[in-house]
């Protein structure tokens, strides 16, 4: 008999406690003006003790940020796993353009770093990991998925270009799957909720955990305040909020921003109240990979790292995180040769730009060749990438 999962969770404020310039949106010069809804992290660990007593441990933060920069990550992953003693730790981040940037790494126009704000943001998730530590309980794990139309596909062929415009025949992602973690009294201890789309709905210079921050912080108010929510963003690179006129995007505000969050926490809500599905109980186990993508050009720079990694929480449930802005395409991908099992996440433990596919390459447009210049890249990718991408997935997926 495989032994039960244990789980500790915490919730912590990560709102900036002074004005910093926003990530996301070159036009926003200065510093916030406003906060309409505060940031949050989510931390969770889990853990797993077998028959010989060995234990294995892994921490697992989403919190309401743009990404959690590579610079940042590298420094602070080790003090983490040297303080708290984790095999595994997978730094989340929502995708926010509402929050503070975190990485050194790219151009201005992405948002300037704040080194008093990046201090306080490490404080603060190692005050959320006690927090979550002393709550560590056994739990059992619940799954189920609906339907939720926020997103739409943002690259629209026109005259042989590539458009930022809604697509609605191209691929999107539009299942919300919910994981509920369950205490042994058969109280919720945390609600994990996985969607795919952008949070870009306003470009307001406010603070706020856009649509997936406000959806969870209802999802928890609907539980009393006694579960801690996560949401795990997708492969969301070409993905966008559908707010459109006369085939143009347009830019929202908080009523759109809120609009969004309660379609998707009702949503979250419809699928608890119905039967889920039971997982059994598996081995705690994480492995990852570093897979050089090279660039079409020569360079200096010969290649970036994706870094790939893979959790298994129960059978039938298990993650694979990038650090990247993946599109949709991987997402589905992942999804459709693992029937479903395997939850795909970008965004997690670095950022190096958005990973397109070949067909992408070829055609051109923001993901492929206008996003590469705002992240420091030599030039676009080759389109070798893909095969290399989809040959790595499948090793994880035979395992």
């Amino acid at each position: 008999m495989k032994p039960l999962l244990l789980l500790g969770s915490a919730k912590i404020d990560i709102t900036p406690v002074h004005s910093v310039p926003l990530a996301g949106f070159a036009h926003r010069k200065n510093g916030f003006e406003s906060v309409v809804h505060p940031l949050y992290s989510r931390i969770h660990c889990f853990e797993q003790i077998d028959a010989e007593g060995k234990r294995m441990s892994v921490l697992f933060v989403s919190a309401d940020l743009i990404w959690w920069g590579t610079d940042f990550v590298e420094q602070l992953r080790p003090k983490l796993v040297k303080r708290f003693g984790f095999d595994t730790v997978l730094l989340h981040a929502t995708h926010t353009h509402s929050g503070p940037q975190t990485s050194g790494r790219f151009v201005e126009a992405l948002g300037m770093k704040d080194e008093a704000y990046m201090e306080f943001l490490e404080e603060r998730l190692v005050l959320g990991t006690e927090q979550a530590l002393r709550t560590v309980e056994p739990v059992t794990v619940q799954k189920g998925s609906e339907s939720c139309r926020i997103g739409v596909n943002r690259r629209l062929e026109s005259d042989g270009e590539i458009l930022m415009a809604p697509n609605e025949a191209g691929p999107v992602d539009q299942e919300v799957t919910v994981i509920q973690f369950l205490k042994l009294n058969g109280g919720t201890k945390s609600v994990f909720v996985h969607y795919t789309c952008h949070p870009t709905t306003t470009d307001d210079n406010a603070v706020s955990s856009e649509f997936p921050g406000y959806a969870m912080d209802r999802i928890e108010d609907g539980f009393g305040g006694e579960a801690v929510g996560a949401f795990l963003q997708g492969c969301c690179g070409d993905i966008r909020p559908y707010l459109a006129e006369e085939g143009q995007f347009y830019r929202g505000s908080r009523a759109e921003v809120e609009r969004f969050g309660k379609q998707l926490s009702d949503t979250v809500f419809r699928i608890v109240q119905r039967p889920m599905t039971e997982l059994a109980p598996s081995v705690l186990q994480s492995r990852s990979s570093a897979l050089e993508l090279p660039f079409q050009e020569p360079s200096p720079l010969t290649g970036i790292s994706l870094e790939i990694s893979w959790l298994q929480l129960a059978e039938g449930l298990s993650l694979i995180t990038f650090n990247a802005e993946m599109v949709v395409e991987y997402g589905l991908y992942i999804k459709e040769n693992s029937r479903g099992s395997i939850l795909p996440m970008a965004y997690t433990n670095g950022m190096i730009g958005y990973v397109p596919t070949r067909q992408q390459l070829a055609q051109g447009g923001y993901e492929a060749k206008g996003s590469v210049p705002f992240f420091g890249l030599p030039g676009p990718f080759d389109p070798s990438l893909e095969s290399r991408i989809r040959r790595e997935i499948q090793n994880y997926m035979m395992r």
